[in-house]
This record gives structure tokens, C-alpha cells and sequence, in this order.
């Protein structure tokens, strides 16, 4: 259980992995993308990026392939492009309820994700965002990506709650340290990698439903 000698104000979500079950489809127009550079990427690796932006991650596996990194911008369009088109999208079991839950109880929630804009609101819908949510940075909000600290730290700002009276929710190692380096709490769930790679989170749980019972 978080302790209840402090009294936490707002609830941060990482999008892909946490509210969206969507690292499958990510990782396929990945593949997609880089093999028009014959770039074949490994899913663990990938899975272990989540959290930086699409140009970082683009740029990451060009380096990584000694290919020229100015085509990242190419890539990441086409990526994005081939994943509004052929994505399957579907929430983790009990997000809605979770949320909900999570409202009535008079926390501030927020999305804190290094996807696009565009391509979140293609999944979510707006009316969903802002029913839930009251702030939802991006990507293309910040300069630094995951495991910056910079996405929280923004996201407690528009919020006005100190970063130290936030729970931020992630499945990556490099949101945790981003969360951990903007002073957070933070709650991980092991829904794309093994526990072994979130141990620098405060708390791991299985399934997303589960933070019901801490909060």
C-alpha cells in the first residue's frame, strides 16, 4: 500500500502499455518502417525504449544500424502513418473503471506520454482525454524526451501540484527514471516487461486494475 502519511494529489499515466494495450501494434509498424532502410529491430530493445519520443527512438536504432540519422523524421512519419492505419486499439481490462474510481475519489489525473498527439487522440478520442484527463503532455510538448524528467515536471506544473504529491504509473524503465528524476512516486506494471526491468519503481503490480486497491 502507498503510505497514508502522505496524502497524494494527482495520478500520472503513461499511455502506450499502461492505458492502451498498443506496444504490439507500435512495435509492428517499427518494423515496417525501418525495413525500407533494411533495418530489422528486436522487440525487447524496443520495449525497453518506451517512453522516448518517436524521432529518439528512430534515431536510437539508425545510430545503432551506422545509418544516417537525418532520414528519423522520414521514419517516424512513416511509422505513425502505418500505425493509424493498420492499429487494433483497445484499453488494458478495467482502465474506464479505474478511472472513474480514481475521479470520484478527487484525484487530478493526467496522461504523460512520449507519443504523438495525433496519434493518441486517433485511439482515445477527445472527448474521451478530456473527460478523464486534465492535462495530457506529449511528445511534441517538451524538448526532453523520457528518461528526462522534463514530461512530469510539465505536467505538475499545468497542474499546479508539486511533483512529490503525484503517483505517476509507467511499464518502462526509462519512465521510471524520468517520474523518479521529477521527485515522484511512482507505480509500475508489468504489462510488456519482465518485473526484473522495473525495479527502480517505488511498486510494481501486475495488472493496471490493481491500483484500486493502493489508492
Amino acid at each position: 500500500m502507498v503510505s497514508r502519511k502522505k496524502k497524494f494529489t494527482a495520478v500520472l499515466f503513461d499511455f502506450d502499455g499502461v492505458i492502451g494495450k498498443t506496444m504490439g501494434n507500435n512495435y509492428r509498424s517499427w518494423k515496417y518502417a525501418f525495413s525500407k532502410y533494411d533495418i530489422n529491430i528486436d522487440k525487447k530493445e524496443y520495449f525497453l525504449l518506451e517512453g522516448m519520443t518517436i524521432k529518439k527512438i528512430a534515431e536510437h536504432f539508425l545510430r545503432k544500424n551506422s545509418k544516417n540519422i537525418k532520414a528519423a523524421d522520414v521514419i517516424a512519419k512513416v511509422k505513425d502513418r502505418h500505425y493509424i492505419k493498420n492499429r487494433s486499439f483497445s484499453m488494458y481490462s478495467g482502465v474506464k473503471n479505474l478511472l472513474s474510481y480514481l475521479r470520484n475519489k478527487g484525484y487530478i489525473l493526467g496522461m504523460v506520454s512520449g507519443g504523438t498527439y495525433k496519434r493518441i487522440l486517433k485511439s482515445l478520442k477527445s472527448r474521451f482525454l478530456k473527460k478523464y484527463f486534465d492535462v495530457v503532455i506529449t511528445g511534441d510538448d517538451v524538448a526532453g524526451c523520457k528518461p528526462n524528467p522534463e514530461p512530469y515536471l510539465t505536467a505538475a506544473k499545468k497542474l499546479s501540484v508539486r511533483p512529490s504529491y503525484c503517483v505517476a504509473v509507467e511499464n518502462a524503465p526509462l519512465g521510471i527514471k524520468s517520474a523518479k528524476r521529477a521527485g515522484m512516486y511512482c507505480i509500475a506494471v508489468s504489462s510488456t516487461l519482465n518485473k526484473k526491468y522495473l525495479s527502480k519503481a517505488d511498486k510494481i503490480i501486475n495488472r493496471i486494475s490493481e491500483l484500486s486497491k493502493i489508492l
